[in-house]
């Protein structure tokens, strides 16, 4: 029924000078329903645009398009509120992209696999507790600690949900700002923010979405645990795999639509035991 729209999207992704695709709905648009619009960019930095806060967008008008002698809003249907609703492809068109023949790779990752345990890093509730942190030492002598498995744990189980759903978004322009007060001369002491630049550089990893400017920072317990010397060796992997052609779709309302699950969730990569020691890979958040 819609074989030339599919074909006109497979154009625009097949097009060498087009880095990015979007969809979204738009109700203002003239018709008697809401109508579906892409937007399509050169370069995968549009990103930082597209998925930018309500506060940027309502200044990117007022300093691109200014005020009105009449004192109301310049554009009647637009401001930043919602452009946010633009920002999540609408769940028809992840359905429609997930009919294609042969299904896309990322369409089996659409929801939590409810299938799949929870374990969760609970010190405070023994019963529901799955994870003890122990500490070490490090190579150096310095302190450090372990992340070791309480109970059996089922290979596809989802490792610290919850900590791991909560953590930080920095954008790339806050951390250069940042970095910036550290440099200021006669401030006072800055070590909290410096130390706080630490704590990102070690913890934090870029969304795997190229060009949108924005970091993931662990806060949980996840962050405790220890980098496989070998990867062989390690026993927990990103929710959603590696993409098999080696680098994400221009197009895809699943990525688009499930990109912050995609950038935190883990989980278990093989059967872990009881009392067995958790290693992430080493690049576990650099895949693609």
């Amino acid at each position: 029924m819609y074989a030339q729209r599919e074909q006109f999207i497979r154009l625009m992704e097949e097009h060498e000078k087009i880095a990015a695709v979007f969809v979204y709905e738009e109700a203002h648009c003239g018709f008697l329903e809401p109508h579906s619009f892409l937007v399509a960019c050169r370069d995968a930095s549009c990103r930082e645009r597209w998925y930018a806060e309500t506060d940027a967008v309502d200044y990117s008008i007022y300093e691109r398009i200014g005020g009105t002698k009449s004192g109301l809003p310049s554009l009647v249907h637009f401001d930043g509120a919602t452009h946010r609703s633009f920002q999540i492809a609408p769940r028809a068109w992840e359905t429609v992209y997930c009919r294609r023949e042969p299904e896309p790779f990322e369409c089996q990752y659409r929801g939590l696999d409810q299938q799949k345990e929870l374990f969760e890093y609970l010190p405070e509730d023994e019963e529901e507790n799955s994870f003890e942190v122990r500490a070490t030492k490090g190579n150096n002598g310095d302190n450090d600690s372990d992340v070791h498995a309480l109970v059996d744990i089922p290979e596809g189980s989802y490792i610290m949900p919850s900590h791991l759903a909560a953590s930080l978004t920095v954008s790339d322009a806050s951390i250069e700002n940042l970095k910036g007060n550290t440099r200021i001369e006669g401030t006072g002491p800055v070590t909290v923010i410096e130390d706080f630049l630490e704590f990102l550089e070690e913890f934090g990893h870029p969304s795997m979405h190229d060009g949108s400017g924005t970091n993931l920072v662990e806060i949980g317990g996840s962050f405790l645990i220890n980098t496989a010397d070998e990867n062989e060796e390690s026993n927990v992997r990103r929710w959603i795999p590696a993409h098999p052609s080696g680098s994400l779709p221009k197009f895809s309302p699943v990525y688009e639509r499930h990109r912050r699950s995609f950038d935190v969730f883990l989980v278990a990569s093989r059967d872990i035991k009881a009392g067995e020691k958790l290693l992430k890979p080493a690049g576990l958040w650099d895949l693609k």
